[in-house]
């Protein structure tokens, strides 16, 4: 029979000891804050060694290079070879890459920055957000995404995408008693004026940050801090409106960028079985690409896991902060609805500005039930995560240099929703028993 929560919580304990005492004889205290730094510690390492590989230039970085390199700092002319990236973005890797050096390296240095800055950044707004016990996990599972650790060495945006969501949720959290409450939203005001032209997608948490800021004065009655926020999301209004105009008129004219994401443009609301099916199967697959959670587990039970585990984190945060809940998860449902307008494709490497989400709400959920059940249960869990992640993380350093093969949407690998194309799609077999690919290379629906 198994043993009561009395005796669970005793025998985890007796872990913990063990554990102390192990991490006692190397003179390291065995805490939440130190657990978290050392993955700090992992995160950075991995980023600046992806970086230091110097792989070879992929199609898309080519393509937006031709954009960048011989072209002034703030010219804005029609981008070529299909490629879209924000104006701030664009103007920082022309200056580095003029630099006399290998574009490998003068290209890749904003994102790597970008990258690091993100690993510092997600324990500082993990700790505002998370059970303390959960932090180490969120800031782990990002340390070893093995996603991130790609991005962050790309000629791309996405490393940038994560960087100013987790600021913009840092900003967005209360500040200790002892800061002056007028910085926040000074910082605030000045971030979101800047940051829409260095990430597309850190209009999803502006969105929701300013909307809890609103909502959240106006339950005060504090009609003075009400007006002061109205004008300050405003002028983050009046800011991305120009990014948006000024990206739209250097976009190429060509329709490519619509039919190539047309399979991301999500059905919001769905009106049918089908179409609930598919919203459910996307949302899920942001734990695996680009969150990059990974198990022993199949793709679908491991994806099917990781939900539970934030729908419980979602119980946990909700009822210790309400507001909190809402900053968190807002952005998924303001890029739901930019999908299904068919403004945002809803997918992969394009939503690392809801890695943060996604991580943050499973490690909450982790440390929910280890409260319930104790430390055997939680310690369970969180190595099921990390060791799935470091175990491809190892796989890429040490056994098999990564290598980024052509698919039919550009991603680093196959997803959730390859895995659930190919068993209701099955390659055909001939009577032979060879197996015959598939000619057309038939897209996702």
């Amino acid at each position: 029979m198994d043993g009561g929560p009395a005796e669970q919580t005793g025998s985890g304990s007796a872990l913990q000891r063990r554990l102390s005492r192990i991490a006692g004889s190397w003179n390291l205290e065995l805490t939440c804050e130190n657990l978290t730094w050392l993955a700090v510690a992992l995160g950075v390492i991995l980023r600046v060694w992806e970086y230091l590989e110097f792989r070879s230039l992929y199609m898309d970085e080519s393509a937006l290079l031709e954009n960048v390199a011989g072209r002034a700092i703030f010219d804005f002319r029609h981008l070529e070879g299909d490629q879209m990236a924000p104006p701030g973005f664009l103007a920082i890797e022309r200056l580095l890459v003029q630099l006399p050096l290998d574009v490998r390296v003068t290209g890749r240095f904003f994102p790597l920055l970008c990258g690091i800055a993100s690993v510092f950044l997600m324990r500082s707004a993990a700790r505002r957000y998370l059970d303390r016990r959960a932090v180490p996990l969120a800031v782990g599972l990002l340390a070893l995404g093995d996603h991130l650790l790609y991005y962050s060495a790309e000629i791309k945006q996405y490393s940038c995408d994560l960087m100013t969501a987790l600021a913009a949720l840092l900003l967005a959290a209360p500040q200790p008693p002892e800061e002056p409450s007028g910085r926040r939203y000074k910082a605030l005001a000045i971030f979101g004026l800047i940051a829409p032209w260095f990430s597309f997608t850190v209009v999803f948490i502006l969105a929701g940050v300013g909307l809890h800021l609103l909502v959240t004065e106006a339950l005060r009655k504090d009609w003075r801090k009400t007006a002061m926020t109205t004008g300050i999301c405003l002028a983050w209004l009046i800011s991305f409106a120009g990014c948006f105009l000024l990206s739209r008129s250097i976009m190429n004219r060509r329709d490519f960028l619509w039919v190539w994401w047309n399979f991301a443009f999500l059905p919001v609301p769905p009106r049918s079985l089908t179409d609930a099916s598919l919203l459910a199967e996307s949302i899920a697959n942001v734990f695996i690409n680009p969150a990059s959670i990974l198990t022993p587990l199949t793709l679908p039970y491991t994806a099917v896991l990781a939900s539970i585990l934030a729908l419980i984190g979602c119980l946990s945060l909700g009822r210790r902060w309400p507001g909190g809940l809402f900053l968190v998860i807002s952005p998924l449902f303001f890029a739901l609805a930019a999908s299904g307008l068919h403004q945002y494709p809803f997918h992969g490497r394009l939503l690392l500005a809801l890695v943060p989400t996604f991580l943050w709400l499973l490690s909450e959920g982790v440390a929910a039930i280890g409260r319930r059940s104790g430390w055997l249960v939680t310690l369970t869990l969180a190595g099921c995560f990390l060791c799935g992640e470091a175990a491809e993380v190892l796989w890429h350093k040490t056994i098999q240099q990564r290598t980024r093969t052509f698919d039919s949407h550009g991603d680093l690998k196959n997803d959730l929703l390859d895995y659930l194309e190919l068993q209701r799609h099955p390659p055909q077999r001939p009577r032979n028993g060879l197996v015959r690919p598939d000619p057309e290379n038939r897209p996702r629906p």
